[in-house]
Protein backbone atom coordinates (compact mmCIF):
# COMPACT_ATOMS: atom_id res chain seq x y z
CA UNK A 1 0.00 0.00 0.00
CA UNK A 2 1.44 3.33 -0.99
CA UNK A 3 2.08 5.76 1.81
CA UNK A 4 0.04 8.52 0.23
CA UNK A 5 -3.11 6.44 -0.01
CA UNK A 6 -4.83 8.56 2.61
CA UNK A 7 -4.91 11.49 0.24
CA UNK A 8 -6.97 9.59 -2.28
CA UNK A 9 -8.96 7.22 -0.09
CA UNK A 10 -12.55 6.97 -1.21
CA UNK A 11 -11.79 8.23 -4.71
CA UNK A 12 -13.42 5.15 -6.17
CA UNK A 13 -16.49 5.86 -4.08
CA UNK A 14 -16.67 9.47 -5.21
CA UNK A 15 -17.73 8.84 -8.80
CA UNK A 16 -20.61 11.04 -9.75
CA UNK A 17 -23.95 9.45 -8.97
CA UNK A 18 -26.25 12.29 -9.96
CA UNK A 19 -26.71 14.83 -12.75
CA UNK A 20 -27.26 12.38 -15.60
CA UNK A 21 -26.30 14.95 -18.17
CA UNK A 22 -22.71 14.60 -17.03
CA UNK A 23 -20.50 11.57 -17.57
CA UNK A 24 -18.87 9.73 -14.71
CA UNK A 25 -15.16 10.35 -14.43
CA UNK A 26 -12.77 7.69 -13.22
CA UNK A 27 -9.13 8.04 -12.14
CA UNK A 28 -6.59 8.68 -14.85
CA UNK A 29 -5.94 5.56 -16.85
CA UNK A 30 -9.62 4.67 -17.19
CA UNK A 31 -12.33 6.99 -18.54
CA UNK A 32 -10.88 10.43 -19.23
CA UNK A 33 -12.76 13.72 -19.22
CA UNK A 34 -12.54 15.27 -22.66
CA UNK A 35 -15.36 17.80 -23.08
CA UNK A 36 -16.42 20.95 -21.29
CA UNK A 37 -19.52 19.23 -19.89
CA UNK A 38 -17.34 16.50 -18.36
CA UNK A 39 -15.26 19.04 -16.47
CA UNK A 40 -18.40 20.92 -15.44
CA UNK A 41 -19.74 17.62 -14.18
CA UNK A 42 -16.64 17.08 -12.07
CA UNK A 43 -17.04 20.43 -10.34
CA UNK A 44 -20.82 20.11 -10.02
CA UNK A 45 -20.81 16.55 -8.75
CA UNK A 46 -17.96 17.05 -6.31
CA UNK A 47 -19.68 19.60 -4.14
CA UNK A 48 -21.79 17.12 -2.19
CA UNK A 49 -18.60 15.34 -1.23
CA UNK A 50 -17.10 18.47 0.34
CA UNK A 51 -18.84 17.85 3.62
CA UNK A 52 -17.66 17.40 7.18
CA UNK A 53 -20.04 14.79 8.59
CA UNK A 54 -20.17 15.11 12.37
CA UNK A 55 -16.47 15.82 12.61
CA UNK A 56 -14.61 17.51 15.44
CA UNK A 57 -14.21 21.18 14.76
CA UNK A 58 -17.82 22.31 15.35
CA UNK A 59 -17.43 21.18 18.95
CA UNK A 60 -14.39 23.43 19.30
CA UNK A 61 -16.51 26.57 18.95
CA UNK A 62 -16.93 28.87 21.94
CA UNK A 63 -20.73 28.85 21.79
CA UNK A 64 -21.14 25.07 22.07
CA UNK A 65 -21.97 23.11 25.19
CA UNK A 66 -22.39 19.38 25.79
CA UNK A 67 -24.20 17.81 28.73
CA UNK A 68 -23.96 14.27 30.00
CA UNK A 69 -27.65 14.00 30.85
CA UNK A 70 -27.15 11.04 33.10
CA UNK A 71 -24.37 9.29 31.25
CA UNK A 72 -21.37 8.22 33.32
CA UNK A 73 -18.94 10.02 31.03
CA UNK A 74 -18.88 11.78 27.71
CA UNK A 75 -17.34 8.86 25.86
CA UNK A 76 -20.43 6.76 26.56
CA UNK A 77 -22.65 9.13 24.59
CA UNK A 78 -23.31 7.14 21.42
CA UNK A 79 -24.19 10.12 19.25
CA UNK A 80 -20.77 11.74 19.78
CA UNK A 81 -17.56 10.09 18.65
CA UNK A 82 -14.43 10.31 20.74
CA UNK A 83 -12.97 12.83 18.28
CA UNK A 84 -15.92 15.17 18.87
CA UNK A 85 -15.44 14.79 22.62
CA UNK A 86 -11.73 15.56 22.24
CA UNK A 87 -12.60 18.62 20.16
CA UNK A 88 -14.93 19.85 22.88
CA UNK A 89 -12.04 19.57 25.35
CA UNK A 90 -9.70 21.33 22.89
CA UNK A 91 -7.26 18.45 22.67
CA UNK A 92 -4.60 18.78 19.98
CA UNK A 93 -4.73 15.13 18.97
CA UNK A 94 -8.38 14.40 18.25
CA UNK A 95 -8.44 11.17 16.29
CA UNK A 96 -7.58 7.55 16.88
CA UNK A 97 -5.39 5.70 14.42
CA UNK A 98 -8.40 3.84 13.01
CA UNK A 99 -10.45 7.00 12.38
CA UNK A 100 -10.64 9.13 9.26
CA UNK A 101 -10.13 12.82 9.99
CA UNK A 102 -12.68 14.88 8.11
CA UNK A 103 -10.69 18.07 8.61
CA UNK A 104 -7.93 16.40 6.58
CA UNK A 105 -9.55 13.89 4.23
CA UNK A 106 -12.39 16.17 3.13
CA UNK A 107 -9.89 18.36 1.31
CA UNK A 108 -7.20 15.89 0.35
CA UNK A 109 -9.54 13.65 -1.62
CA UNK A 110 -11.11 16.66 -3.36
CA UNK A 111 -7.74 17.83 -4.67
CA UNK A 112 -7.71 14.86 -7.06
CA UNK A 113 -10.73 16.20 -8.92
CA UNK A 114 -9.69 19.84 -8.81
CA UNK A 115 -6.37 18.87 -10.36
CA UNK A 116 -7.98 16.89 -13.16
CA UNK A 117 -9.77 20.05 -14.22
CA UNK A 118 -6.81 22.36 -13.65
CA UNK A 119 -4.32 20.21 -15.53
CA UNK A 120 -6.53 18.97 -18.40
CA UNK A 121 -9.41 21.32 -19.17
CA UNK A 122 -7.37 23.67 -21.38
CA UNK A 123 -7.03 20.72 -23.77
CA UNK A 124 -10.78 20.00 -23.87
CA UNK A 125 -12.18 18.96 -27.26
CA UNK A 126 -14.79 21.70 -27.32
CA UNK A 127 -15.59 25.07 -25.78
CA UNK A 128 -13.99 28.44 -26.35
CA UNK A 129 -10.63 29.36 -24.83
CA UNK A 130 -12.52 31.66 -22.46
CA UNK A 131 -14.81 28.85 -21.28
CA UNK A 132 -11.90 26.51 -20.69
CA UNK A 133 -9.96 29.17 -18.78
CA UNK A 134 -13.02 29.98 -16.67
CA UNK A 135 -13.39 26.33 -15.63
CA UNK A 136 -9.70 26.05 -14.83
CA UNK A 137 -9.92 29.25 -12.77
CA UNK A 138 -12.94 27.90 -10.88
CA UNK A 139 -11.03 24.75 -9.96
CA UNK A 140 -7.99 26.80 -8.93
CA UNK A 141 -10.15 28.92 -6.62
CA UNK A 142 -11.61 25.77 -5.08
CA UNK A 143 -8.23 24.11 -4.66
CA UNK A 144 -6.77 27.24 -3.09
CA UNK A 145 -9.69 27.71 -0.71
CA UNK A 146 -9.62 24.09 0.44
CA UNK A 147 -5.85 24.31 0.92
CA UNK A 148 -6.44 27.40 3.05
CA UNK A 149 -9.05 25.67 5.23
CA UNK A 150 -6.78 22.66 5.64
CA UNK A 151 -4.02 25.00 6.79
CA UNK A 152 -6.40 26.71 9.21
CA UNK A 153 -6.65 23.41 11.03
CA UNK A 154 -3.10 22.08 10.75
CA UNK A 155 -0.79 24.96 9.85
CA UNK A 156 1.85 23.35 7.62
CA UNK A 157 0.11 21.22 4.97
CA UNK A 158 0.85 19.76 1.53
CA UNK A 159 0.29 21.74 -1.66
CA UNK A 160 -1.16 19.09 -3.95
CA UNK A 161 -1.03 19.92 -7.65
CA UNK A 162 -1.31 16.49 -9.27
CA UNK A 163 -4.23 14.13 -9.88
CA UNK A 164 -2.58 10.82 -9.18
CA UNK A 165 -3.08 7.77 -7.03
CA UNK A 166 0.58 6.82 -7.14
CA UNK A 167 3.59 9.01 -6.54
CA UNK A 168 3.05 12.71 -6.27
CA UNK A 169 4.48 15.27 -3.89
CA UNK A 170 2.77 15.28 -0.49
CA UNK A 171 5.54 16.94 1.46
CA UNK A 172 4.56 19.57 3.99
CA UNK A 173 4.96 23.26 3.20
CA UNK A 174 5.29 25.82 5.95
CA UNK A 175 2.26 27.98 6.64
CA UNK A 176 3.79 31.08 5.03
CA UNK A 177 4.46 29.27 1.74
CA UNK A 178 0.98 27.75 1.79
CA UNK A 179 -0.60 31.19 2.17
CA UNK A 180 1.57 32.61 -0.63
CA UNK A 181 0.36 29.78 -2.88
CA UNK A 182 -3.31 30.24 -1.92
CA UNK A 183 -3.32 33.99 -2.51
CA UNK A 184 -1.43 33.75 -5.79
CA UNK A 185 -3.90 31.15 -7.08
CA UNK A 186 -6.89 33.27 -6.12
CA UNK A 187 -5.42 36.51 -7.37
CA UNK A 188 -4.55 35.01 -10.77
CA UNK A 189 -7.88 33.18 -11.16
CA UNK A 190 -10.65 35.43 -9.88
CA UNK A 191 -10.77 37.75 -12.91
CA UNK A 192 -11.21 34.81 -15.28
CA UNK A 193 -14.30 33.38 -13.55
CA UNK A 194 -17.48 33.37 -15.56
CA UNK A 195 -19.81 36.22 -14.66
CA UNK A 196 -22.92 34.06 -14.93
CA UNK A 197 -26.09 33.54 -12.93
CA UNK A 198 -25.05 32.15 -9.56
CA UNK A 199 -25.51 28.44 -8.96
CA UNK A 200 -25.40 26.95 -5.51
CA UNK A 201 -22.84 24.32 -6.49
CA UNK A 202 -20.56 26.42 -8.65
CA UNK A 203 -18.11 29.30 -8.27
CA UNK A 204 -18.77 32.28 -10.49
CA UNK A 205 -17.56 35.88 -10.29
CA UNK A 206 -19.38 37.14 -7.15
CA UNK A 207 -18.70 33.96 -5.17
CA UNK A 208 -15.06 33.87 -6.29
CA UNK A 209 -14.55 37.44 -5.12
CA UNK A 210 -16.26 36.61 -1.84
CA UNK A 211 -14.03 33.57 -1.25
CA UNK A 212 -10.88 35.52 -2.09
CA UNK A 213 -11.93 38.34 0.21
CA UNK A 214 -12.77 35.89 2.98
CA UNK A 215 -9.29 34.36 2.86
CA UNK A 216 -7.66 37.79 3.08
CA UNK A 217 -10.04 38.71 5.92
CA UNK A 218 -9.21 35.63 7.99
CA UNK A 219 -5.53 36.25 7.45
CA UNK A 220 -5.98 39.67 9.04
CA UNK A 221 -5.05 41.48 5.83
CA UNK A 222 -7.97 43.83 6.24
CA UNK A 223 -6.89 46.60 3.85
CA UNK A 224 -6.59 44.11 1.00
CA UNK A 225 -9.75 42.31 2.04
CA UNK A 226 -11.70 45.57 2.03
CA UNK A 227 -10.97 46.08 -1.66
CA UNK A 228 -11.95 42.56 -2.74
CA UNK A 229 -14.98 42.32 -0.44
CA UNK A 230 -16.07 45.72 -1.72
CA UNK A 231 -16.06 44.28 -5.24
CA UNK A 232 -18.06 41.26 -4.04
CA UNK A 233 -20.51 43.55 -2.24
CA UNK A 234 -20.96 45.72 -5.33
CA UNK A 235 -21.47 42.62 -7.50
CA UNK A 236 -24.16 41.33 -5.13
CA UNK A 237 -25.92 44.69 -5.17
CA UNK A 238 -26.24 44.65 -8.95
CA UNK A 239 -27.68 41.12 -9.15
CA UNK A 240 -31.25 39.87 -8.88
CA UNK A 241 -30.31 36.24 -8.23
CA UNK A 242 -28.40 36.85 -4.99
CA UNK A 243 -28.98 39.15 -2.06
CA UNK A 244 -30.17 39.31 1.54
CA UNK A 245 -33.22 37.40 2.71
CA UNK A 246 -35.62 39.46 4.83
CA UNK A 247 -36.14 37.19 7.84
CA UNK A 248 -38.96 39.23 9.36
CA UNK A 249 -41.08 39.04 6.20
CA UNK A 250 -40.85 35.25 6.46
CA UNK A 251 -42.11 35.13 10.06
CA UNK A 252 -45.62 33.94 10.91
CA UNK A 253 -48.11 34.97 13.57
CA UNK A 254 -46.23 32.89 16.17
CA UNK A 255 -42.99 34.76 15.46
CA UNK A 256 -41.49 31.72 13.84
CA UNK A 257 -39.33 32.42 10.79
CA UNK A 258 -39.86 30.09 7.85
CA UNK A 259 -36.28 29.34 6.85
CA UNK A 260 -35.67 26.88 4.04
CA UNK A 261 -32.17 25.51 3.70
CA UNK A 262 -32.64 22.90 1.00
CA UNK A 263 -34.97 22.88 -1.99
CA UNK A 264 -34.26 19.64 -3.80
CA UNK A 265 -37.43 19.90 -5.85
CA UNK A 266 -36.14 23.12 -7.39
CA UNK A 267 -32.40 23.49 -6.77
CA UNK A 268 -32.25 26.75 -8.66
CA UNK A 269 -34.38 28.30 -5.90
CA UNK A 270 -31.90 27.50 -3.15
CA UNK A 271 -30.51 31.03 -3.19
CA UNK A 272 -33.96 32.55 -2.93
CA UNK A 273 -35.08 30.37 -0.02
CA UNK A 274 -31.95 29.55 1.93
CA UNK A 275 -31.69 30.78 5.50
CA UNK A 276 -28.21 32.11 4.77
CA UNK A 277 -28.91 33.11 1.16
CA UNK A 278 -25.84 31.32 -0.08
CA UNK A 279 -23.30 32.36 -2.59
CA UNK A 280 -21.40 29.10 -2.39
CA UNK A 281 -22.10 26.20 0.00
CA UNK A 282 -19.53 23.79 -1.35
CA UNK A 283 -17.62 23.23 1.88
CA UNK A 284 -20.10 22.71 4.67
CA UNK A 285 -20.62 20.52 7.70
CA UNK A 286 -23.67 18.56 8.67
CA UNK A 287 -25.79 20.36 11.28
CA UNK A 288 -23.78 19.46 14.32
CA UNK A 289 -26.49 20.10 16.93
CA UNK A 290 -27.01 16.54 18.04
CA UNK A 291 -29.27 15.63 20.92
CA UNK A 292 -26.86 16.73 23.61
CA UNK A 293 -25.33 19.86 22.13
CA UNK A 294 -26.60 23.41 22.22
CA UNK A 295 -25.82 27.06 22.79
CA UNK A 296 -25.21 28.47 26.25
CA UNK A 297 -27.92 30.83 27.43
CA UNK A 298 -25.38 33.38 28.67
CA UNK A 299 -23.83 33.39 25.18
CA UNK A 300 -27.22 34.18 23.66
CA UNK A 301 -27.81 36.95 26.20
CA UNK A 302 -24.36 38.43 25.59
CA UNK A 303 -24.45 38.46 21.81
CA UNK A 304 -28.16 39.02 21.14
CA UNK A 305 -29.12 42.44 22.39
CA UNK A 306 -32.89 41.92 22.60
CA UNK A 307 -35.70 39.59 21.60
CA UNK A 308 -36.36 41.48 18.39
CA UNK A 309 -33.60 39.68 16.52
CA UNK A 310 -35.22 37.20 14.16
CA UNK A 311 -32.02 35.15 14.03
CA UNK A 312 -33.11 33.71 17.37
CA UNK A 313 -35.41 31.47 15.32
CA UNK A 314 -32.30 29.50 14.47
CA UNK A 315 -32.23 28.30 18.10
CA UNK A 316 -34.90 26.12 19.67
CA UNK A 317 -35.92 25.80 23.30
CA UNK A 318 -35.19 22.27 24.49
CA UNK A 319 -38.11 22.23 26.92
CA UNK A 320 -40.84 23.91 24.89
CA UNK A 321 -39.78 23.16 21.34
CA UNK A 322 -40.36 26.80 20.44
CA UNK A 323 -37.67 28.98 18.98
CA UNK A 324 -35.81 31.48 21.13
CA UNK A 325 -37.38 34.20 18.98
CA UNK A 326 -40.85 33.01 20.06
CA UNK A 327 -40.21 32.66 23.77
CA UNK A 328 -36.79 33.34 25.25
CA UNK A 329 -36.30 32.09 28.81
CA UNK A 330 -32.98 32.70 30.48
CA UNK A 331 -33.31 29.45 32.44
CA UNK A 332 -33.87 27.32 29.36
CA UNK A 333 -31.46 25.34 27.22
CA UNK A 334 -31.22 26.10 23.53
CA UNK A 335 -30.11 23.90 20.70
CA UNK A 336 -29.88 24.42 16.95
CA UNK A 337 -33.20 24.45 15.15
CA UNK A 338 -32.29 21.49 12.97
CA UNK A 339 -35.10 22.15 10.51
CA UNK A 340 -33.78 25.61 9.85
CA UNK A 341 -30.00 25.52 9.64
CA UNK A 342 -26.91 23.99 8.17
CA UNK A 343 -23.33 24.88 9.04
CA UNK A 344 -21.60 26.58 6.14
CA UNK A 345 -17.83 26.76 5.74
CA UNK A 346 -17.99 28.38 2.34
CA UNK A 347 -19.24 31.92 1.99
CA UNK A 348 -22.67 33.50 1.83
CA UNK A 349 -24.16 36.93 1.27
CA UNK A 350 -24.53 38.04 4.92
CA UNK A 351 -20.95 36.94 5.59
CA UNK A 352 -19.79 39.29 2.85
CA UNK A 353 -21.73 42.11 4.53
CA UNK A 354 -20.26 41.61 8.01
CA UNK A 355 -16.71 41.07 6.76
CA UNK A 356 -16.87 44.14 4.56
CA UNK A 357 -18.37 46.25 7.36
CA UNK A 358 -15.63 45.18 9.78
CA UNK A 359 -12.92 46.05 7.26
CA UNK A 360 -14.49 49.45 6.69
CA UNK A 361 -14.71 50.14 10.41
CA UNK A 362 -11.08 49.09 10.93
CA UNK A 363 -9.96 51.59 8.29
CA UNK A 364 -12.03 54.40 9.81
CA UNK A 365 -14.73 54.45 7.11
CA UNK A 366 -17.43 54.42 9.76
CA UNK A 367 -20.21 56.01 7.70
CA UNK A 368 -19.98 53.35 4.99
CA UNK A 369 -19.62 50.60 7.62
CA UNK A 370 -22.83 51.77 9.30
CA UNK A 371 -24.61 51.82 5.95
CA UNK A 372 -23.65 48.20 5.24
CA UNK A 373 -24.60 47.03 8.75
CA UNK A 374 -27.94 48.82 8.69
CA UNK A 375 -28.78 47.19 5.36
CA UNK A 376 -28.06 43.79 6.90
CA UNK A 377 -29.98 44.50 10.10
CA UNK A 378 -33.09 45.68 8.23
CA UNK A 379 -33.27 42.10 6.98
CA UNK A 380 -32.70 40.56 10.42
CA UNK A 381 -34.50 42.64 13.05
CA UNK A 382 -38.13 43.39 13.76
CA UNK A 383 -39.09 46.69 12.10
CA UNK A 384 -37.92 49.66 14.11
CA UNK A 385 -35.13 47.74 15.87
CA UNK A 386 -32.48 47.77 13.17
CA UNK A 387 -30.54 50.81 14.36
CA UNK A 388 -27.04 50.37 15.71
CA UNK A 389 -26.98 51.03 19.49
CA UNK A 390 -26.27 54.62 20.52
CA UNK A 391 -23.19 53.64 22.52
CA UNK A 392 -21.44 52.35 19.37
CA UNK A 393 -19.64 55.54 18.38
CA UNK A 394 -15.94 55.12 17.62
CA UNK A 395 -14.31 53.13 14.82
CA UNK A 396 -13.10 50.55 17.37
CA UNK A 397 -16.59 50.17 18.84
CA UNK A 398 -18.04 49.77 15.37
CA UNK A 399 -15.37 47.16 14.56
CA UNK A 400 -16.43 45.16 17.61
CA UNK A 401 -20.09 45.58 16.71
CA UNK A 402 -19.48 44.31 13.17
CA UNK A 403 -17.58 41.33 14.59
CA UNK A 404 -20.49 40.52 16.90
CA UNK A 405 -22.93 40.86 14.01
CA UNK A 406 -20.93 38.07 12.41
CA UNK A 407 -21.39 35.97 15.54
CA UNK A 408 -25.11 36.67 15.51
CA UNK A 409 -25.21 35.36 11.96
CA UNK A 410 -23.58 32.07 12.97
CA UNK A 411 -24.35 31.40 16.64
CA UNK A 412 -24.95 27.67 16.90
CA UNK A 413 -23.76 26.94 13.37
CA UNK A 414 -20.46 25.39 14.43
CA UNK A 415 -18.25 27.74 12.41
CA UNK A 416 -17.14 30.38 14.93
CA UNK A 417 -13.82 28.55 15.37
CA UNK A 418 -12.35 30.53 12.49
CA UNK A 419 -13.18 33.86 14.13
CA UNK A 420 -11.89 32.65 17.49
CA UNK A 421 -8.53 31.98 15.87
CA UNK A 422 -8.55 35.18 13.82
CA UNK A 423 -8.89 37.58 16.76
CA UNK A 424 -6.77 35.63 19.25
CA UNK A 425 -4.08 38.32 19.47
CA UNK A 426 -6.26 41.29 18.50
CA UNK A 427 -6.33 43.77 21.41
CA UNK A 428 -9.94 44.70 20.61
CA UNK A 429 -11.14 41.18 21.26
CA UNK A 430 -9.34 39.96 24.34
CA UNK A 431 -12.72 40.03 26.12
CA UNK A 432 -13.73 37.05 23.98
CA UNK A 433 -11.34 34.75 25.83
CA UNK A 434 -13.63 34.61 28.84
CA UNK A 435 -15.96 32.59 26.62
CA UNK A 436 -13.29 30.15 25.46
CA UNK A 437 -14.15 27.78 28.30
CA UNK A 438 -16.09 24.52 28.03
CA UNK A 439 -17.52 22.65 30.97
CA UNK A 440 -18.71 19.10 31.44
CA UNK A 441 -19.98 18.27 34.89
CA UNK A 442 -17.26 19.41 37.30
CA UNK A 443 -14.58 19.52 34.60
CA UNK A 444 -13.47 22.76 32.93
CA UNK A 445 -11.54 23.02 29.67
CA UNK A 446 -9.90 26.25 28.51
CA UNK A 447 -8.60 27.00 25.03
CA UNK A 448 -4.95 28.04 24.95
CA UNK A 449 -2.85 29.40 22.09
CA UNK A 450 -0.91 26.18 21.62
CA UNK A 451 -4.18 24.45 20.69
CA UNK A 452 -5.09 26.74 17.79
CA UNK A 453 -3.59 24.17 15.40
CA UNK A 454 -4.39 20.47 15.55
CA UNK A 455 -1.87 17.65 15.53
CA UNK A 456 -1.73 15.66 12.31
CA UNK A 457 -4.11 12.71 12.65
CA UNK A 458 -2.47 9.34 13.43
CA UNK A 459 -4.01 7.73 10.36
CA UNK A 460 -2.03 10.22 8.25
CA UNK A 461 1.26 10.10 10.14
CA UNK A 462 1.12 6.31 9.93
CA UNK A 463 1.87 6.67 6.21
CA UNK A 464 3.77 9.94 6.49
CA UNK A 465 5.93 9.58 9.60
CA UNK A 466 8.02 12.52 8.41
CA UNK A 467 5.11 14.77 9.43
CA UNK A 468 5.88 13.98 13.06
CA UNK A 469 9.08 15.98 12.74
CA UNK A 470 6.97 19.11 12.36
CA UNK A 471 5.49 18.72 15.84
Amino acid sequence: MKKNILFVAAIAAMLLTSCEEYLNVKPKGYDIASKIEHYQGLLLGLQEELCFVSESFPYMCFDTYVEEDGYANMYSIPVLGSHACNGYKWEKNLYREDETCGEWSTFSKAFYYFNIVINQVLDAEDGTPEQRLALQSEARILRAYCTFLMSEFFGDVPIIKEATTIGGDYSLHNREDVIDFVLAEMRESVDHLEDAKEHYMRVFKPSGLALYGKVLFYLGRYDEAEVILGEAYDAIKTRSDIGLTDYYSRSDADRNVDFITFAYEDPEMLFMLSSAYRLWPSVYCESYGMLLTGVKTDIIKRFYYDRNDTRLSLLTSVSSGKTAYQAFKSSDKYGPNLKKMISDNGVNVPKVYVMYAECLARSGKTEKAREVLLELRRNRMDPGHENIPDDVVSADQLTVFAFEEGLREQIGFGTSWYDMRRVWNDPLFQYMKEYYVHTLGNETYTLTEDKLYLDYPPAVTLWHPEYLEKR
